[in-house]
């Protein structure tokens, strides 16, 4: 059985892969143009986890030269992963790490003598219920598991007027597995059914496509969005790095969601040798994921206000 905070570290390399490159250099494009020699950027992400968007940004070099960075998230086990992995991943990416009490501060500086500095505070909280002003802020994998149009109401009051809001991996509506198997429609149909319908957890299957909608509703004006696939197949007979261990996880969350449902909607045998095939597939290294995301870049307010 994986834990979550080790379905949170797994994912990270899927993600590397899977983020729209668009979308990213957008959002990176207009941080920068954010940027003043006076104030750091703030940006203020909310359900960090255990801290891979933090690592990412840094190591890929897209953060402008000061900023300060409050990653808040509601399971403090997961932020005590980040207090422990981030300062050696912000040391490979070329920073200086004190311990803070809040957090960490880094500083590195590049060849062209140019100074970045990045004030990090990890905090447990709901960063939707903040008291918080931030230049951007990140909800990676977060908008299809609450109530979209009040996290979105939420995230404007957190930004300020033209603030961004990038929200990669919103989950968007596909979860498929290869080899085919006979029950795979039912089986994913009824999945991302207890999504929309059933779990206790707010949130939807198709979130991702619905924000294009929401956040013009909203207040927002639609910057950039595009496709982020997350797909997990073995090579050379193994999966990289810790990859199975998402796709673990993910057939045990299936798992548990066809159970909520009555033998007359699914027959308990039918979901028991789904789940059995595909977790032999995985031991076996058979096993394919692909699961669609969308990943959306906006700002508060409308074009040119």
């Amino acid at each position: 059985m994986t834990t979550f905070t080790e379905f949170l570290t797994a994912k990270r390399t899927i993600e590397d892969r899977a983020l729209n490159r668009r979308v990213w250099k957008r959002f990176v494009d207009e941080l920068d143009a954010v940027a003043n020699s006076a104030e750091p950027v703030r940006i203020l992400e909310i359900g960090a986890g255990t801290g891979s968007m933090i690592a990412r940004l840094a190591g890929w070099r897209a953060l402008p030269s000061q900023v300060s960075y409050r990653a808040i998230d509601l399971d403090e086990q997961t932020l005590a992963v980040a207090r422990r992995r981030l300062p050696e991943q912000l040391r490979t990416a070329g920073y200086v790490v004190e311990t803070t009490n809040s957090g960490f501060y880094a500083h590195r500086s590049d060849a062209d003598e140019t100074e970045y500095t990045l004030d990090i505070s990890l905090d447990v909280g709901d960063g939707l219920a903040v008291d918080d002003r931030a230049d951007a802020v990140i909800a990676s994998a977060v908008l299809d598991l609450v109530e979209l149009p009040a996290a979105l109401a939420d995230i404007q009051r957190l930004l300020v007027d033209g603030g961004l809001l990038y929200a990669p991996v919103t989950f968007n509506g596909h979860t498929s597995f290869r080899p085919p198997h006979p029950h795979d429609e039912r089986i994913e149909r009824l999945y991302h059914r207890h999504m929309d319908e059933i779990r206790e957890q707010a949130g939807h299957s198709r979130a991702g496509q619905q924000l294009l909608t929401a956040l013009p509703d909203s207040g927002y004006t639609v910057l950039e969005a595009g496709g982020a696939d997350w797909v997990v197949r073995p090579a050379d007979g193994e999966y990289p790095h810790e990859e199975s261990t998402v796709l673990a996880h993910l057939l045990s969350t299936i798992e548990n969601a066809l159970a909520d449902y009555p033998r007359d909607v699914l027959e308990q045998s039918v979901s028991k040798e789904w789940i059995e095939t595909r977790r032999k597939q995985l031991t076996r290294s058979e096993l394919t994921l692909v699961a669609h995301h969308m990943d959306v870049l906006a700002r508060r307010g409308e074009r040119g206000k």
